[in-house]
């Protein structure tokens, strides 16, 4: 360790010793001097260098929309015969179309408003059921047990006035489910619905005839446009030899405020006789409401002879 310190003290004069006595000795001698050497430091150049071009970003493509659902097509409801609901039916072969008619709780309006005409009617009573009667004021009453067959006699709402016997001057308020009438009704109406149908088709066939016949009896006779007891209607597209018919009396159940509609006057033959005739169309009253039907006027003479239903042939009142 001693040793060891003794050359490091002797490298440090020595180093000493150089730096201050070769520079004497360098110029006595001549030598060369050492040059103290330096580091050049050059500045490190500058250089511009433009700022990063922003990077151009592709837009990615948006994927495809799908496209919207195509709505179902509807499907087309069938024809419907005009209010009534029910599909438009093809003519027989005769050209007739049936018709079709309301539900009976449409026609009795869910059975409050029966008709009047359907009274009085025998009903079959649900449950037992007591009738009271005044005579010379002094009040009997009576019986019937369910089963019993009674007499309706008119409506008052839901509720049914019921007499014992159709000449019985004693009375019971029952509802109308307390009694067969819904059912009874039903099946009349049903029954009513078959005969109206061929009343009308009758109508229809009737109106056909009529117009082949007119056709035949014009061509039976040239002289027809030329004749001058032809019925013409007036201003308000009525008659007046019809007007004044119906105001005479003639018929009863045909009045210028029921007729929907005036036909046209037309030649036929009908009985050997040439009759001028003009259908009209009409509002009757029924057993269930009021529908249209029709009725022929036969003029002969310059006055209406008679008043025709076209569906059957007999006389109008």
């Amino acid at each position: 360790m001693k040793a060891l310190g003794i050359l490091i003290l002797l490298l440090g004069v020595g180093f000493v010793g150089f730096q201050y006595a070769y520079p004497p000795v360098a110029d006595y001698f001549g030598l060369e001097k050492p040059k103290p050497q330096t580091v050049e430091v050059k500045q490190p150049e500058l250089v511009a260098v433009e700022p990063p071009k922003p990077m151009k970003v592709e837009p990615k493509p948006e994927p495809p929309k799908p496209e919207p659902p195509k709505p179902e097509p509807m499907p087309t409801p069938p024809p419907m015969m005009a209010g009534l609901g029910a599909e438009l039916k093809k003519p027989d072969a005769d050209g007739f179309l049936t018709p079709d008619f309301p539900p009976i709780e449409q026609v009795v309006k869910n059975w409050t408003e029966i008709p009047k005409s359907a009274f009085p009617r025998p009903i079959k009573l649900m449950k037992n059921v007591e009738f009271m009667a005044e005579i010379n004021g002094n009040k009997f009453g009576s019986k019937m047990t369910a089963g019993g067959i009674a007499t309706a006699i008119g409506q008052n709402g839901e509720n049914l006035t019921v007499a014992p016997t159709p000449t019985s001057p004693a009375r019971a308020t029952v509802s109308v489910d307390d009694t067969d009438l819904k059912a009874v009704l039903t099946d009349v109406y049903e029954r009513w619905k078959v005969d109206r149908t061929a009343m009308l088709k009758r109508q229809f066939l009737f109106a056909q005839n009529s117009a082949s016949n007119a056709k035949a009896t014009a061509a039976s006779s040239p002289a027809v446009a030329t004749r001058g007891d032809k019925p013409v209607k007036n201003a308000e597209g009525t008659y007046d030899i019809l007007l004044a018919s119906m105001k005479a009396g003639q018929v009863t159940e045909i009045t210028p405020t029921n007729i929907k509609k005036w036909g046209d006057a037309a030649l036929e033959k009908i009985d050997e006789k040439e009759y001028w005739t003009i259908i009209v169309d009409y509002t009757t009253k029924t057993m269930f409401g009021d529908f249209d039907t029709q009725a022929q006027a036969r003029v002969f003479g310059g006055k209406v002879e008679k008043w025709i239903y076209t569906g059957s042939g007999e006389v109008v009142p």
